[in-house]
């Protein structure tokens, strides 16, 4: 008996999803309890699928478990290990308060990317790659500038003193540039970090990231290039229940990160506040104020002591000379 994969549409035999089952089992037994539960729903998700073995990437073959039916086997305790330090790196930039561009242009990726980016309120990018977006940024600003003029016209009635010719046109023209520039309309300069659902289908944004320096975070399957990746998740980048799972991985650690964003914004807020008070030392400061005004007391003090004897002297000797005189 034989079953197809509604994802790759490999087929493979029950005896080889038993033996794959087997293995699961024992790489199951050797995880944290609680990467456990993880793991079944990457099992159950299908995230273990890899593309055909004549495409297999060589530097995928660490990320590589076994082979069946001529498509590879992708270890899913490298995948949870993977999928924990890209998160950990994207909650990094989240706390420095700084932008992630999430790219997902593939047919299974682009709606779950599209999804997630708008509840975290994220820029995103589930159409084709505008080339230049990150290499060319001066000029993409000022093509999103143009896109939020003519929408903002356009809202505004301000269209409407223009032929109906000249309407329709610059309608199209809207609905062109809604299109490319409505997710990433809030970019207002380069992003701290790339994420791209399917490096598949971003391979030209991870290249442009890779020139310009910007580190790169990716769900790639066993033909992709590695190199172009700084956090690799190994997986099945053709599957919806397998992005969507990796997807809601990274969104609930971002959002545990931006809870701990304005406990530290507070922090920063107070040391500069103290910062702008006592030039970067107010309680330092205030010791030493208070220690040159002791010391010119103790020497006032001191002064006083001095001279008081001396005038009871004086004063005692004239006393004396006054009784002799008298």
């Amino acid at each position: 008996m034989y079953i197809i994969s509604s994802v790759n549409e490999e087929i493979i035999s029950t005896e080889e999803v038993q033996d794959i089952d087997d293995k699961a089992s024992q790489e199951e037994s050797v995880l944290p309890i609680e990467d456990r539960e993880l793991f079944d729903r990457m099992m159950e998700s299908g995230v273990f699928r890899g593309r055909s073995k004549s495409k297999t990437n060589p530097l995928m073959k660490k990320y590589i478990v076994s082979t069946r039916s001529g498509y590879e086997i992708i270890d899913l305790q490298k995948t949870i290990e993977s999928l924990k330090k890209a998160a950990e790196a994207m909650q990094r930039v989240i706390r420095e308060r700084k932008t992630i561009l999430m790219v997902g242009t593939g047919p299974a990726a682009k709606s779950i990317v599209k999804e997630t980016a708008k509840r975290l309120d994220i820029q995103y990018v589930t159409e084709r790659w505008l080339g230049g977006t990150l290499t060319n940024f001066d000029t993409i600003s000022k093509r999103i500038k143009h896109f939020k003029k003519l929408r903002d016209d356009k809202e505004a009635g301000k269209l409407d003193r223009y032929t109906k010719k000249e309407q329709l046109d610059k309608t199209k023209e809207l609905a062109k540039l809604r299109k490319f520039f409505e997710g990433i309309e809030g970019l207002n300069q380069l992003p701290a970090m790339v994420f791209l659902a399917d490096l598949s289908g971003g391979k030209y944004a991870a290249k442009e990231a890779k020139i310009k320096g910007i580190p790169v975070v990716a769900i790639l399957n066993t033909d992709a290039d590695i190199s172009l990746v700084d956090y690799p998740i190994p997986a099945n980048d053709m599957g919806i229940d397998s992005i969507r799972l990796i997807m809601e991985y990274i969104e609930k650690a971002i959002v545990e990160a931006r809870a701990t964003v304005p406990l530290q914004a507070e922090i920063e807020s107070v040391g500069q506040e103290m910062s702008e008070r006592g030039n970067d030392k107010p309680i330092e400061n205030k010791k030493e104020s208070l220690r040159e005004g002791g010391e010119r007391k103790g020497e006032s003090s001191k002064v006083s002591a001095n001279e008081s004897p001396e005038i009871t002297k004086a004063d005692v000797k004239a006393e004396e000379i006054k009784k002799t005189e008298d």
